[in-house]
């Protein structure tokens, strides 16, 4: 008589066996760069390093498994599926959440780089449009790590442009929790690397 062959002990599992490790969504790194025109103010080193440590969350990353959707055809009453052949979009929209904090007394350093940013594409002050060389990034740069900090997944997104910026909009005064910044970034183009692994690590 046939029988399962996964019986419900860790010892019979490859994971358990071999010393697998999960995945974990908390082990993560984000670089920015942000578009020239603002470079001289926010390009340094220095405040680049800043704003990837007030990141907190990301969102967005299944855009890079995009999949095809099933169309279907109909025969006297009966479906035929297949797969679409096109895509709705293939661009990734990346949702960042940043820890808002104010240094040096008043500078608010992580708004006011993403205010300038916003800026490039339409300033609602003076109606001012730049072009995309102008508003666009070099890259957003995501990197996934196990739990000794080693890469195992390495995402780079180009061209990337600033999509939207909220969290600013009601002030309360019951409201306790420190305020984070909700920013969008759009990019057509990526590179992704996942690792293979080493063998008899």
């Amino acid at each position: 008589m046939a029988s399962i062959t996964h019986k419900p002990q860790l010892r019979n599992a490859a994971a358990g066996r071999h010393y697998y490790d999960p995945m974990h969504a908390s082990i993560f790194e984000v670089t920015f760069s942000v578009p020239a025109a603002i470079s001289a103010e926010f390009g340094n080193d220095e405040y680049l390093q800043l704003l990837g440590e007030q990141v907190t969350t990301v969102s967005g990353l299944d855009a890079l498994q995009k999949t095809a959707a099933a169309g279907e055809q109909k025969f006297f009453g009966a479906s035929a599926s297949y797969l679409n052949p096109t895509l709705d979009n293939t661009y990734a929209e990346i949702t960042v959440e940043f820890n808002l904090n104010i240094r040096n007394t008043t500078d608010a350093y992580v708004l006011r780089v993403f205010k300038e940013w916003a800026k490039l594409g339409y300033d609602l002050g003076t109606g001012e449009r730049r072009l995309m060389k102008d508003y666009v990034a070099n890259n957003l740069i995501i990197k996934e790590a196990n739990r000794d900090g080693t890469v195992w997944r390495n995402v780079e997104f180009q061209k990337v442009m600033l999509t939207s910026v909220t969290g600013l909009d009601a002030l309360d005064y019951t409201n306790n929790e420190a305020r984070k910044l909700t920013v969008v970034f759009r990019s057509d183009i990526w590179n992704e690397q996942i690792e293979k692994g080493i063998a008899n690590a």
